[in-house]
């Protein structure tokens, strides 16, 4: 979420190169109900067609619907409309008119105020949990959308295998994501990603932090990191 001033100026900057700002906004739909307004898209304040913005439905929806759209202006919507002819054809009919009845339905508002409150509690579960059960490492944000935290491995091991933190999870019975795969360049600091909104519910998250807690007395003990004050 960028501020005003930084909005304007990636736009500008990206108009100024010849080049296009792509949007992924496939996550808006996963705000938190604490969040406050969402901003507009950038797409909303760019009447040059620099920004191409794109979202879906699949993560807000269901991961078996494969609908997604796309919106762009000027001569890159046609160069990107030829391109999705020929590599897809066209999304088959009757996916196009379950996910217009989707989101022409009535229910989609309840739907979406219930996936806002549910990601929200299931992300106060998760920040509880891991206070209780590893208050020695760092959770350096506490996000307001999405379905997954991340939490940062003590800096002092410098050479602090995130696999490793990943495998004995596995092997407590937790499954956990190596944060290195999600930075472009090398990261500041080891971390771990952990979802929230795959669990069965909040009791799960629970345990599942608990397990963690197990893992990282493995794996980093001596740091102080997995233990308890």
């Amino acid at each position: 979420v960028l501020a005003p001033e930084r909005r304007a100026e990636v736009v500008r900057i990206a108009r100024a190169a010849g080049a296009f700002v792509v949007e992924d906004d496939f996550a808006r739909r996963l705000v938190h109900d604490d969040a406050g307004p969402l901003p507009a898209p950038l797409a909303a304040d760019d009447p040059d067609g620099v920004v191409v913005h794109v979202c879906s439905l699949t993560k807000i929806a269901s991961p078996s619907l494969r609908v997604g759209a796309l919106a762009a202006r000027g001569p890159v919507l046609g160069r990107l409309r030829a391109i999705q002819v020929v590599d897809s054809f066209f999304v088959p009919r009757p996916l196009q008119e379950a996910a217009l009845e989707l989101v022409g339905s009535p229910a989609w508002g309840r739907h979406l105020r219930s996936v806002s409150a549910g990601l929200r509690s299931r992300r106060t579960a998760m920040t509880t949990a891991l206070g209780l059960e590893l208050p020695g490492l760092t959770l350096p944000h506490i996000p307001a959308g999405g379905g997954s935290l991340w939490l940062r491995l003590p800096e002092a091991e410098a050479g602090t295998d995130e696999s490793a933190v990943v495998s004995a999870a596995l092997r407590a019975g937790v499954a956990i994501a190596p944060g290195r795969p999600y930075f472009c360049a090398e990261p500041p600091s080891p971390q771990i990603r952990l979802s929230f909104s795959a669990a069965a519910g909040e009791s799960e998250i629970a345990e599942g932090i608990r397990r963690l807690r197990t893992a990282c007395d493995e794996v980093l003990t001596g740091s102080g990191g997995g233990r308890r004050p």
